[in-house]
């Protein structure tokens, strides 16, 4: 296979394969992916843990809504480049039309940001919304794929892309980024030319300041991030270039994250794009063996969002290592692996393939198999001996949409006593997958 084609096949494939991966795990504390799963080096099954804090079924091997969000553009990529955002839109709300129950459309996401964007999708190209979970990011992909070098288009398509879903300036930036790294690792060699972090870290940081600077003069009133958002996330490439190579730099990052955002970043994984994007790069430029199952491993058992980190380290680290670098078994495992990779070539060559199902009719099919599944293994009732705390094993989101201000200092440290004292009181131990 080419080398050029069997990288952007790798990248778009590598999305899915991380999406799908990190899926089972996603909302799981660090220390519970260890004691549940193990080592996420497969698709997990979530059956032994489903009435055990977790609330929907994932079908194991099953991508989720970064893949999907990613198809919708790229198929509306290959029908029409010159029309393909309008494309992208149709496309979107194709996909938010009649779905299961307890879903939104066909997505395969729970996520409110998702069904504001695509509610918020009436004509505008640029949302009203103002998300920044790092959700729309991979919609650079397919385009980074396609075009296959960095110019002044592709960065205006990735700036573009994600104002349909978005409008906060961290989560553009991010999108832009995204699309730069693809084909950053698209054009190195890992074998001939070893990755340079740093050199790679002040490339990514310089795009970033050229996308903020954009930014701000098409968004002068944004108030993202207060006065010092305007060079956040090219600030976060810097210090994280800085302290590489140091112990703790993930722990910086959250404590550089946390200025910019209510939720208190405690843990690099967590959903906000200004400390997740840069986590997965990280994952990619300091992994424990120079390839794709490695990284990907790695980088999911930090826990959390692994569904989007999953996609963001698969498209990077697919792009640098390449498609026969995926493991088979992973291949094989991967649900729809053949209409992924259909797609995948058809970017490498910029043309759409006759045989590639219809978007909808695909997604709707996989979706009400999972819903099916989820019914058939509806939990019968937990273990006797097993009494799970699930805020032992679960981030816990309500909690998050509960918190005060960190401008309230009395109330913020109060809750924080609290939260402290909760965590003291419990005596309850994770379970493994020994125990059920």
């Amino acid at each position: 296979m080419n080398d050029i084609r069997d990288k952007v096949i790798g990248s778009f494939f590598g999305m899915a394969v991380g999406d799908a991966m990190g899926r089972p795990a996603k909302g799981l504390k660090s220390a519970a992916v260890q004691q549940i799963f193990g080592a996420m080096d497969d698709f997990k099954d979530v059956r032994p843990i489903m009435g055990k804090g977790i609330k929907n079924y994932r079908m194991q091997g099953l991508y989720g809504a970064p893949t999907q969000c990613a198809l919708a553009v790229g198929d509306a990529l290959l029908e029409n480049k010159k029309q393909f955002l309008q494309k992208s839109v149709k496309n979107f709300q194709e996909l938010a039309k009649s779905g299961p129950e307890g879903y939104f459309g066909i997505y395969r996401n729970h996520s409110a940001c998702l069904w504001r964007a695509v509610d918020l999708l009436e004509g505008e190209l640029v949302s009203a919304q103002n998300s920044s979970t790092s959700l729309f990011v991979n919609l650079a992909v397919p385009l980074a794929l396609f075009q296959g070098k960095w110019s002044k288009t592709l960065a205006g398509q990735c700036f573009d892309v994600c104002l349909l879903m978005s409008q906060n300036r961290f989560e553009v930036v991010g999108t832009v980024l995204t699309g730069f790294l693809v084909t950053r690792f698209l054009a190195l060699d890992s074998e001939e030319n070893p990755l340079v972090p740093l050199d790679i870290l002040q490339e990514a940081e310089e795009v970033c300041r050229q996308a903020e600077e954009e930014y701000q003069q098409r968004f002068p009133s944004s108030e993202d991030g207060g006065i010092k958002g305007a060079d956040a996330m090219s600030g976060a490439l810097k210090g994280l270039a800085e302290k590489f190579h140091e112990p703790d730099a993930l722990q910086w990052l959250c404590e550089y994250s946390n200025p910019f955002t209510k939720q208190e970043i405690h843990h690099p994984s967590q959903g906000f794009v200004m400390n997740l994007l840069p986590l997965a790069l990280y994952c990619v430029l300091h992994p424990s063996e120079p390839n794709f199952a490695s990284t990907l491993t790695h980088s999911l058992s930090h826990g959390r969002e692994t569904e989007m980190l999953g996609a963001l380290v698969g498209a990077w680290a697919g792009a640098l290592y390449g498609f026969d670098n995926i493991p088979l078994s992973w291949k094989s495992g991967l649900v729809n692996a053949k209409e992924i990779r259909l797609r995948a070539e058809a970017l490498s060559v910029r043309r759409g393939k006759k045989e590639q199902k219809d978007l909808f009719n695909m997604e709707s099919g996989l979706t009400i198999k999972e819903f099916e599944e989820g019914k058939r293994n509806l939990p019968k009732g937990t273990k006797k001996g097993i009494q799970l705390n699930s805020s032992d094993l679960w981030d816990d989101e309500e909690e998050e949409s509960s918190m005060p201000s960190k401008e309230d200092r009395a109330q913020w440290r109060q809750f924080q006593k609290e939260k402290t004292k909760s965590k003291r009181d419990r005596r309850k131990n994770i379970p493994s997958l020994d125990d059920t």
